[in-house]
């Protein structure tokens, strides 16, 4: 018996979702040939519209300065605990990185969602620019239709990591409680508004300390293809 064709999007409690297929792809760098199992993601960050029922249906609390009047913007101001958080509750996880960067770039190693040459016309960074919609720049999807992948806000990603001693020493001019090698750190991808765009690559990540939340910090969750 063939196996039930999956559908390329499905709707769940973060947004709309599409499927990435299972098979092999370019991973990191040095383009290593990686297989992953079909999962779907979301098309977009996750979105202040999403974001209230859950803090409404859990009582977790809204991050800091939450747009009511903004449905269509991704939340931002979230911690790494907040991202599970609501990930748990809409029955997804947050992406690994192999997840993430497949979602992004597709099978064939290419540097950017839109193709191999960099065109800040067709993302939202910075250094000056300004938070917009979730679903903005639609005409640079991704090879799935992902949309904004780089640019717009940094996506918090599941997998911990070890950071450098250079970003424990930036963070420590950043926060009020300082970050020790004990904390928790994670993965953060593809840039935001404030950063250059000579500064993004697809494989690139920033590590990200647990409690740490910032006004261009968002995420966007993943699903099992068989658990939909």
């Amino acid at each position: 018996m063939k196996p039930k064709k999956l559908p390329l999007t499905i709707v769940a409690k973060s947004g709309e979702m599409v499927l990435v297929p299972a098979g092999p792809f370019q991973y990191g760098q040095n383009k290593e040939e990686v297989p992953l199992p079909a999962f779907y993601i979301d098309k977009t960050e996750v979105t202040n519209q999403a974001f209230a029922p859950f803090s409404k249906a859990t009582g977790h609390a809204l991050p800091a300065d939450f747009p009511a009047d903004k449905p269509a913007y991704p939340v931002v101001n979230v911690t790494i605990g907040d991202a599970k958080a609501f990930a748990k509750w809409a029955g997804e996880l947050l992406p690994s990185p192999r997840e993430w960067e497949k979602a992004a770039r597709g099978i064939d190693g290419r540097l950017f969602p839109w193709g191999n040459e960099m065109d800040p016309k067709r993302a939202n960074l910075g250094p000056d620019g300004t938070l917009v919609p979730a679903a903005d720049f639609a005409q640079s999807a991704g090879p799935f239709g992902t949309v904004q992948m780089v640019g717009n806000v940094w996506e918090l990603l599941g997998d911990r990591t070890t950071p450098s001693d250079r970003a424990i020493a930036h963070f420590r001019t950043l926060m009020p409680t300082p970050p020790t090698l004990n904390d928790a750190w994670y993965e953060a991808r593809g840039g935001s508004y404030k950063d250059r765009p000579p500064d993004i690559s697809i494989w690139d990540w920033t590590p990200v300390p647990e409690h740490w939340k910032d006004a261009n910090i968002g995420f966007r969750c993943v699903k099992d293809a068989q658990q939909r």
